[in-house]
Order: structure tokens, then C-alpha cells, then sequence
């Protein structure tokens, strides 16, 4: 069995609670969303890049589509080099290649890794298939005031609860724009809430500038936001993309 991968590297959690962190990061070729504001190109690369010093800037291309054992064998290298807390699984939609996680993420288990999974937060089906080799899911919650693609909140409340049912160490992350609407958000909390639990983590993420929008919320947003939804949820911290701070990979 063969995917496509972007990029592997180690590098700092740029984002959520774990920032800061050295995570080591493999990310997946494709997404099935198309948010405004993504800053990954998706497409399915010809090449994986490699860096397998940490830091180094010095880039190996490894040519697609790649097998598990390649995959794996890479991430023992790169890890040996340094001290990673955690294998971030992430893309693009990580999800959307469920066949070849269920085979890798066991090898890595196996070997002692801990498995933090990035994801779109709305394939319940396909987390299911690989979720008792997940410790740590970092889910999105789509706006669509944000994202200008149509609400897939249904999905996410399945994705959640599943998390919950599987006892899976779980965060809610919420990007956030210039043009939010507060009833959507306020809609977004409760369905966090009615699903995860009133414990939920919720990240509010500000947008980055991206190539497609510029739409950065204001400080006085970000602080009435967090208010709102402080007053469903107890647990709401504001947190940027730090690694882009850093002009860190």
C-alpha cells in the first residue's frame, strides 16, 4: 500500500495547547475542504521533502507515491536526530488516508510513540477505523463564515463524541476572521459543548493573512469572541499560529 506525503519533519507545535512542543510531523497530500484561509497547498506532490537534520534547511526529495515501511523508516531517522514528544499526524486531511494510517500508526505505536492527530474534524467514519491508535486529537470546527464552504457541523458532533466515547484526549480549535458571525459561533459552542462536554478545550486560532484573504480579526473581536464563548464553554484560550511568528516550518 502507497500514499502521497508532503513533508516530514521535526519542528515546534506552532499551534493549540501543545505549542511549543517538538512534535515530528508527517504531512499527507489531499483535503476534501477548500478553506479560504489554508496555507497548505494540498495537491498531490511528485516528491515527499525530507528534512532529516532538524533545523537544517537542507531538504531530501523522496519520490511518490511512498509505502509504509518507507514512511516509517523515515520517521525513525528523523527521530533519532532529536527529542520529539509527539508524531503529529497531519495534511491536508491525514483522514482521508485511514487504509495507510491503520497500517502505519500500529508500527509507531509499537514503538513507543505517542500519535497527535491534526484534523478537519468531520470524517467520524474514518476516525473510527484508527482511533484506538490515536492519543491526541486536535479538531477543527469549521465556520463557514469563515471558511466560505457550506457547514458540516453534523459531522463534527459525531467526530467529537466519538473522541469522548473512545476516552481520546481531545480539543476543539476554532479559526476565526474579520467577517465571523457571532451566531454561528455561539451555534459552534453549543454543538461543542452538547457533544464534548462542558470540559471541552476550545482554541479560538485568528486567522493568518493568507494568499486568498486578508480578513485578520481585531483584538477587540478576538476579546468579545472569547467572552461569548467563555459563557457556554469555561475552558476557551486565544491562541495564534506561532510557528509562522517564528518563520519556522
Amino acid at each position: 500500500m502507497k500514499t502521497y506525503l508532503s513533508e516530514i519533519f521535526s519542528s515546534i507545535q506552532g499551534e493549540g495547547p501543545y505549542v511549543g512542543e517538538r512534535h515530528l510531523f508527517v504531512r499527507f497530500c489531499a483535503c476534501h475542504r477548500k478553506c479560504i484561509y489554508c496555507d497548505t497547498n494540498t495537491e498531490l506532490a511528485d516528491y515527499c521533502i525530507v528534512e532529516r537534520q532538524p533545523g537544517s534547511g537542507e531538504f531530501e526529495q523522496i519520490k511518490n507515491a511512498m509505502s509504509v515501511t518507507q514512511v516509517a523508516d523515515i520517521i525513525r531517522d528523523v527521530d533519532a536526530k532529536t527529542r520529539n514528544k509527539q508524531i503529529s499526524i497531519t495534511g491536508g486531511a491525514p483522514l482521508m488516508q485511514s487504509r495507510f494510517l491503520l497500517k502505519l500508526l500500529p508500527i509507531l505505536k509499537n514503538e513507543g510513540h505517542s500519535i497527535y492527530l491534526e484534523s478537519a474534524g468531520d470524517l467520524p467514519r474514518e476516525l473510527k477505523s484508527i482511533i484506538e491508535f490515536v492519543d491526541v486529537v486536535a479538531m477543527d470546527v469549521k465556520l463557514e463564515s469563515v471558511t466560505e464552504e457550506k457547514s458540516t457541523f453534523p459531522a463534527h458532533w459525531q467526530f467529537l463524541k466519538l473522541c469522548r466515547d473512545y476516552n481520546v484526549e481531545v480539543f476543539t480549535k476554532l479559526v476565526l476572521s474579520a467577517n465571523t458571525h457571532e451566531g454561528e459561533l455561539m451555534e459552534a459552542a453549543k454543538g461543542i459543548k452538547k457533544a464534548g462536554g462542558d470540559d471541552t478545550l476550545v482554541i479560538i486560532q485568528p486567522m493568518t493573512k493568507a494568499e486568498k484573504t486578508d480578513a485578520v480579526p481585531s483584538p477587540d473581536q478576538l476579546f468579545r469572541w472569547q467572552d461569548k464563548v467563555a459563557s457556554v464553554l469555561p475552558n476557551v484560550r486565544v491562541i495564534p499560529q506561532t510557528h509562522k511568528m517564528l518563520e519556522m516550518l
